[in-house]
Order: structure tokens, then C-alpha cells, then sequence
């Protein structure tokens, strides 16, 4: 077995005699323990450095599966989070498997993805793998320290036991003014009704499809008339929204806003390109929300599979089709805002529900450790 520089063998869960640095700057690791597995020895040593540092005691170490594996079997209530490289298995494939076999294996470790570069592949294979968070191996030591921090901090919430009264709180992405009322209306007044705290952000003001101003507009009086909470408006190019860092970030700074249990946005499997650059830049932006799920919209493929419904009042119908009302511009000028065609695809997916209506999901991730009933 391979011993770091201070002669600690890798994978072990002690490390050498002696008390680790006091903490200085950023964040305190002290009560942490972290496990660091990367192909490559010298990055491996340079993470643990770096983390110990910063006080996270005690800190392993593994260049491969095996030892990763061993460390995490040998004492799997030890560590609290395992930082492992995407590299030790380049399969995309068998990753997401390994990263569901470990969540099940060792509940009580949080584990982080690290990349080379992150992007929206990588964040939503380890969304799909179970992995609380994803970082870049070479980020700064006080980058890395904040991830493992705030990947212990949340995995233990996610562990917590039941009897949280705190309300649930949504988001609900779109890439256009209308497109959470088309796709999840009835959802956000179904959860403001069961007192859900419920936040809507539109990533553009449509310029496409009509007047900006009098969008944003209607999109304030269709959110408000929902009982949302909260309504975000950003103004990225109708037509030509990226998955790039700006998108990312401006979804990132409403998510740190809100602090969502369950976020809700377009499916990929989506014909328009702003719906499917939204998917991307969210499932970044959300790697940290406990829930993930998409909705349909009018543009979605053949190909959108749901795997959960969500049941519907005659109520929350009507609250859907007003608030797609308040969107003047759009309501009388779109087949697919027909009320009948709304109506009866709420009352087809109800089939799948005790409910007469219902709205269909895909689920991205879904924490089974959040003892409350979420989406």
C-alpha cells in the first residue's frame, strides 16, 4: 500500500501522530474526516495537504479503487466525506453505477465528485450517481474546503431524522415568462395550497414571442396569482440562451437565494434549444438541491419519460389556466395554450394517480433520505 509524505498509509483512516495546523483562513474543517482518492499520487497528496491544512482530521488517501474501497470497508462510519476522482473509472456508465452502489453501501459518507473540468456532463452524472456535490481537482484549497464543508453539513441534513417543520420550499425554472405555469401550474398551486414556500425564475423576458415589457408583466401577475412566493426575472437573449457560466451562475444565485428542497425545470428531451440550454445550466447550478425533476412542455419530444405524477385538484387545474390567462400576449395566439388541450392532457396523466388531473415529472434525483414528502 502506498504511504503519503508524512508515511501514512494510503487509504488509512489514521493519520500520523500529532494535532492537525491550526485553522487560519477560510474554512474549519475540524470535526471533519475526509478520504481523497485520485489516479494521480501527487494530486492525491496535494488535496490531502491542502485539506488538512485547513483542520480536516483525518485525512486518506487512495490512488485507486481498491484502496478506496478497503479505507471506506474497513471503518465505512469513519469517514465523512470521500473526495473521488472521475478519472479511476473513465466509463461514464459504470461511474454513475459505482456512485449509486457507494450511496447505498456507506450512507454516512458524503461523497464529492472531482473533475478535471466541470461542466454540465459531468454535474449531471454525478446528480444521477448520488454524489452531494462536484468539484474541480485542482480548485484552491479554500474552493475545496468550502465544498467539503458544505458537503457535510448537507448530506448530514439529508440523514436528519423526521419531524422537520420548517415549510418546503420550490423552484421552478423556465427558460421564457410562461413556461412554469405551462409546465408545472398546477404543481406550484397544489404546494402553495399544502404551504410550500414556492419561488418561479423565467431566465429571459421573451422578446420573441412579444412585448419584453408587457411579458414581465404577466409573468408577475401569473406568479402572484399561483401564491408564489417569489418571482425572478432575468434577461438572457430569447432564442439564444447557452448553458454557459453566466446562465449557470444566474440560476446559481437564485438557488443560494431560495435554498430549494426541489427544483423543477425543462427536460432535455425538449425540441427548443432555450428549454435545453436551461435543463443543462440548471442541473449545474441545482448539483446541491436535494430533488431534481423536469416538466413537460409543449415542445417536449416523444421521448420525455415521466416516473412521477403528481395529482391534481379541480382547483389547482383552474388556478393553471388562469395564471396561463394573465399571459394576454400569449393566451390567445398559441395552439397549445388551448384551455381544452391543457384540461384533458391534465386529465390523461391523471390516470396514474387517484387524482382526476395530474402533472407529469422526470426525476433527476430524488434523496430518499428527506424523511418529508417532497416532489
Amino acid at each position: 500500500m502506498k504511504r503519503d509524505k508524512d508515511g501514512a498509509e494510503a487509504g488509512a483512516p489514521d493519520v500520523p501522530a500529532g494535532s492537525p495546523s491550526p485553522q487560519q483562513d477560510g474554512e474549519d474543517l475540524r470535526d471533519i474526516s475526509v478520504l481523497v482518492a485520485d489516479r494521480d499520487p501527487g494530486v492525491t497528496a496535494h488535496i490531502a495537504a491542502q485539506l488538512r491544512e485547513r483542520g480536516a482530521h483525518p485525512v486518506g488517501q487512495a490512488v485507486d479503487e481498491a484502496e478506496f474501497l478497503q479505507a471506506l470497508r474497513s471503518r465505512p462510519d469513519a469517514w465523512h466525506v470521500a473526495l473521488w476522482h472521475e478519472g479511476l473509472e473513465p466509463d461514464p456508465v459504470l461511474r454513475q453505477g459505482l456512485l449509486q452502489t457507494w450511496q447505498r453501501e456507506f450512507p454516512a459518507t458524503a461523497t464529492v465528485l472531482t473533475t478535471d473540468t466541470l461542466n454540465a456532463s459531468s454535474a449531471l452524472l454525478a446528480l444521477r450517481g448520488g454524489a452531494v456535490d462536484i468539484v474541480r481537482r485542482h480548485a484552491s484549497g479554500d474552493e475545496l474546503a468550502s465544498v467539503v464543508r458544505r458537503a457535510c453539513d448537507t448530506h448530514r441534513t439529508r440523514r436528519a431524522p423526521a419531524g422537520h417543520t420548517e415549510a418546503p420550499r420550490l423552484l421552478v425554472v423556465g427558460a421564457h415568462p410562461d413556461d412554469c405555469e405551462i409546465g408545472a401550474g398546477g404543481i406550484i398551486h397544489r404546494r402553495v395550497r399544502d404551504g410550500w414556500q414556492v419561488s418561479m425564475l423565467a431566465m429571459s423576458h421573451g422578446s420573441w414571442g412579444g412585448e419584453p415589457g408587457q411579458r414581465a408583466h404577466e409573468a408577475q401577475e401569473a406568479a402572484a396569482s399561483l401564491g408564489a412566493a417569489s418571482f425572478h426575472l432575468e434577461d438572457f437573449p430569447d432564442g439564444h440562451i447557452t448553458d454557459e457560466t453566466e446562465t449557470v451562475q444566474a440560476i446559481e444565485r437564485v438557488v443560494h437565494e431560495v435554498d430549494p428542497d426541489v427544483v423543477l425545470v425543462h427536460s432535455v428531451r425538449d425540441t427548443h434549444q432555450d428549454h435545453r440550454a436551461v435543463h443543462r445550466a440548471t442541473l449545474v447550478a441545482a448539483r446541491r438541491v436535494p430533488r431534481v425533476g423536469c416538466y413537460q412542455s409543449p415542445s417536449a419530444t416523444a421521448d420525455f419519460t415521466p416516473n412521477r405524477f403528481i395529482g391534481l385538484r379541480e382547483e389547482d387545474v383552474e388556478a393553471k389556466l388562469a395564471a396561463i390567462a394573465r399571459h394576454a400576449s400569449q393566451a390567445t395566439t398559441r395552439p397549445y395554450l388551448d384551455v381544452g388541450l391543457i384540461r384533458a392532457t391534465a386529465r390523461y396523466w391523471g390516470r396514474f394517480t387517484n387524482d382526476k388531473f395530474a402533472e407529469p415529472l422526470e426525476i433527476m434525483r430524488y434523496t430518499a433520505e428527506i424523511e418529508r414528502s417532497l416532489v
